[in-house]
């Protein structure tokens, strides 16, 4: 029924109503705070300009210009300090390659950062200058009076948006060449870190520059780490909400570390070996399970990133996967020692290296020096010694060597006991 004029509604028609109202304005903030988590952008805002807001426009203009002399002065000095860096850094970089350690963190540090900061430095100088003083015209524009308003009429807003915008894009430039310098300065340092270690490794040990090999992927994931992080440090600067896309990245970084899990432990299997070392090129190794049982035996030919690869005795190779080996007993046949109550033994390890055109002697010349190291008085029989042909070289073939000396308290009991029977052959001559 028709409700009468001037009459007002019953109680229980107006109690849903409001219900909904006050439901409704409870609601609001939880909605706005779910849109601001999805939305894809937002302002991250001028920390500069909050400051100057709180000081006079006096104030704010004097903290304005010495920010702007503050980075003249600072980017003048930088690249004049840049440009007598960069005069020593040809001696600086030839005592880093002779380094190790801190130093060497040290060098490849000064190295890295020198070209990247002599590059960025004048840029973001500029932009730091340019958020300054748009910093400060959005805040004057926001002091000035009433006369100035009804001059401007409405373009006012107009002009001062502009300025906050302007503010907003120099403030994220000035952060991205921070993040670029970041990122270029990392990879710049890691790359000469690397190139260090893997010239010192293809120059040193044998199995060297098998390692060597595995330090370049290992740079280029680490190359690829730095970029994605720069990357998403940048998105979050200049407010985009990366949370969809760190999701996406840990399925995707799930999927791939389950396939390239028996790749992974080879690599740090073989970084194990290479740390450990239980073997080296040239030693005979047995391995064998935990019950005791045989399961592949010979002469260690190279230790690749990936596999371990043994000379049988029937001369075919055995490839064996570094992380098997890592689970296996290793024997090394090369450092038996006959009682251990026995000093430990010398140990020498040399190369000698031929000429290409004594090239067709190798074999013999391999033959003589083993025949040598085996009836030679000083070298111990128990640690079979070996010389091996490992690379060739620009110089020529190079052949390794590796003998174990015998201790000289056994070699003067021996020559004791020779002299003690040639004294008694002679009395029974006699």
């Amino acid at each position: 029924m028709p409700l009468a004029a001037g009459r007002a509604p019953p109680a229980g028609l107006c109690a849903p109503r409001a219900t909904v109202v006050r439901a409704a304005k409870a609601a609001a903030p939880a909605a706005v705070a779910a849109a601001q988590q999805l939305a894809w952008f937002t302002a991250t805002g001028v920390p500069l300009v909050e400051t100057l807001r709180v000081l006079t426009l006096q104030q704010a203009a004097v903290r304005c210009a010495v920010l702007v002399i503050a980075t003249a002065v600072g980017v003048a000095f930088g690249n004049k300090l840049l440009d007598l860096a960069g005069a020593q850094m040809e001696s600086v970089a030839e005592r880093t390659r002779r380094s190790s350690g801190l130093p060497l963190l040290m060098g490849t540090a000064l190295a890295a950062v020198h070209r990247p900061a002599k590059l960025l430095l004048p840029t973001y100088g500029f932009f730091y200058t340019l958020l300054v003083l748009t910093a400060f015209t959005e805040v004057a524009l926001t002091h000035m009076d009433a006369h100035m308003h009804t001059v401007l009429h409405l373009c006012g807003s107009q002009v001062l948006g502009f300025f906050k915008s302007l503010a907003q894009v120099t403030q994220d430039t000035s952060e991205l060449l921070l993040i670029v310098f970041a990122a270029w300065f990392l990879i710049a340092w890691k790359d000469k870190v690397v190139e260090i270690a893997t010239t010192n490794l293809q120059e040193g040990e044998m199995d060297g520059p098998n390692f060597a090999r595995v330090l370049v992927p290992l740079s280029n994931v680490a190359t690829w780490g730095i970029v994605i992080a720069a990357s998403l440090t940048t998105l979050t600067a200049f407010g985009i909400n990366v949370q969809p896309l760190l999701a996406f990245g840990s399925i995707s970084t799930v999927a791939v570390g389950f396939a390239a899990q028996s790749t992974m432990q080879n690599v740090v299997s073989a970084l194990q070996i290479y740390s450990s070392r239980p073997f080296i090129v040239g030693d005979r190794i047995q391995l064998k399970s935990l019950s005791g049982s045989l399961i592949a035996a010979g002469v260690v030919e190279s230790v690749a990133p990936m596999r371990t690869v043994l000379r049988a005795d029937n001369k075919l190779p055995v490839f064996i996967p570094n992380k098997d080996v890592m689970n296996l007993v290793v024997v090394n046949e090369n450092k038996m020692r006959r009682a251990s109550v026995q000093p430990k033994m010398p140990l020498i390890e040399a190369t000698l290296t031929l000429r290409y055109c004594d090239v067709d002697a190798l074999p013999a010349v391999e033959a003589a020096i083993g025949n040598y190291l085996d009836t030679h008085p000083l070298v111990d029989p128990a640690i079979s010694s070996r010389c091996v042909l490992t690379e060739f070289t620009p110089l020529g073939p190079q052949l390794a060597l590796r003998v174990g000396g015998r201790c000289w308290s056994n070699q003067r009991r021996a020559g004791k006991r020779q002299c003690a029977a040639s004294c008694c052959g002679r009395r029974r001559g006699l």
